[in-house]
């Protein structure tokens, strides 16, 4: 059909002619005279991928959507990798979007759904990311690719690396929980374990370690793996059938999830494909919450802070200075906001998710249910607005964060009297 030959000559000019108008500089307005080069010569700031979709149609929207591969490269077209065969894809994408009733009634939100992510191919949202960026990297003929993490990169890079078939090093500060060093050791990554502070220490020898060996960088200052993120913004549109949620909350680092997720609508917006935005909130520690000091300042950039030990340790960052001034730019223009809450009230939350949702969210995947708690109670969220919570990783990641009595885990006799009294003793604890 006719419908069919345009969509196939489309792709054929992707793949011959280019699928984006470059990089460039999103501050001064630079174009990139490399795909290499990640930073503005002039200004320092990270660059953007600006990708040609004015082609697409409202037909293209309804191919994607019925298209029988469900990993995020259904939205092809999105995304900056310019032939099919460089596609690196273990099944990431169009992760459960639940409407999770008896949670939102506790919570006093009619309409709350979970987006979970934890069901990702390595249990976390970093695979959204890295499939983007890694498959760059293989179109790119890099032979390394590296990150620096507090935990969840870690596991996705050395995914990623190891099915396109090259190396990949990870460098993850001491006291980086074991289980998510052992999983990036698992897929054949070389796992560095630096005695230093992340924000100051760890990225100053990273930095010079990818300058030194010529490594592929999968931080969020390489503007190809931030793309990925974006597929948050289709699949909601999706899931939803085209009605956009009042409110999308996502646990916030480094403000990537944010910034994408915030290009990504404004994209399917341009394409007349949704009718609005919704307002998008950063959830942080309170250890760690330089996005939400900077929007209570006003300030137009972050100032870094000193990332302090939280329970939400895959959130640990107090200075995002890749892209959080665009997180930022993306709350202000949504009409959202960042909200910091405590190690308590992220451990309360967790418990919610697994009672009353039956999922296992690690702690930094759970403060934005503990943000959406706050937000209603203190009468920001109304009861019948449509809330979606990011789960970003799986409890798996983190399983110590649960800390159980002794007396809990102890044998007991083989006898119903001995039962009795354990039972009573977990009824006792479950009501408290």
């Amino acid at each position: 059909s006719r419908k069919n030959e345009g969509f196939q000559c489309r792709a054929i000019y992707r793949e011959i002619v280019g699928f984006m108008n470059g990089l460039f500089c999103p501050k001064c307005g630079n174009e990139a005279a490399s795909r290499t080069v990640f930073q503005c010569p002039s200004c320092r700031s990270i660059l953007e991928v600006r990708i040609k979709i004015d082609d697409l149609t409202r037909t293209d929207f309804d191919r994607m959507r019925q298209n029988r591969d469900r990993s995020i490269w259904r939205w092809f077209e999105f995304f900056p990798v310019a032939e099919r065969a460089h596609i690196l894809s273990p099944g990431e994408g169009d992760t459960p979007l639940i409407p999770a009733a008896r949670l939102g009634e506790k919570l006093g939100i009619a309409n709350f759904y979970l987006k979970n992510d934890t069901v990702l191919p390595t249990g976390s949202l970093k695979d959204r990311s890295n499939s983007v960026g890694v498959s760059v990297a293989k179109e790119l003929g890099f032979t390394t690719a590296a990150s620096m993490t507090t935990g969840n990169a870690a596991g996705s890079v050395a995914a990623y690396a190891a099915a396109a078939g090259i190396d990949s090093v990870v460098m993850v500060p001491a006291g980086t929980a074991a289980s998510k060093i052992i999983q990036a050791r698992a897929y054949g990554a070389t796992v560095l374990v630096i005695d230093g502070d992340f924000d100051y220490e760890v990225a100053k020898l990273y930095k010079a370690a990818v300058q030194e060996f010529g490594w592929y960088d999968c931080l969020s200052s390489n503007p190809y793996r931030d793309e990925g993120k974006k597929s948050y913004a289709y699949e909601m549109a999706d899931q939803l059938d085209g009605r956009i949620p009042d409110w999308v909350i996502h646990p916030t680092a480094g403000g990537t999830g944010i910034y994408a997720m915030w290009k990504g609508y404004t994209e399917l917006l341009s394409l007349g494909w949704i009718e609005r935005r919704p307002k998008l909130v950063a959830a942080q520690s309170e250890a760690a919450a330089p996005i939400v000091a900077a929007l209570e300042r006003g300030l137009a950039d972050v100032e870094p802070v000193l990332a302090r030990e939280t329970i939400a340790e895959s959130i640990q960052v107090g200075n995002p200075v890749s892209l959080g001034w665009r997180a930022l730019a993306a709350i202000r223009e949504s009409n959202g906001t960042a909200v910091a809450v405590s190690d308590g009230e992220i451990l309360d939350a967790q418990a919610l998710i697994g009672n009353l949702a039956g999922i296992f969210a690690e702690p930094a995947a759970a403060t934005s249910v503990a943000v959406a708690k706050k937000l209603r109670d203190g009468g920001v969220i109304a009861r019948n607005d449509a809330v979606v919570c990011n789960l970003t990783g799986h409890g798996l990641k983190q399983p110590e964060a649960i800390q159980l009595p002794e007396k809990d885990l102890a044998p007991i006799a083989p006898t119903l009297d001995a039962l009795r009294e354990q039972l009573s003793r977990a009824g006792e604890a479950k009501s408290r």
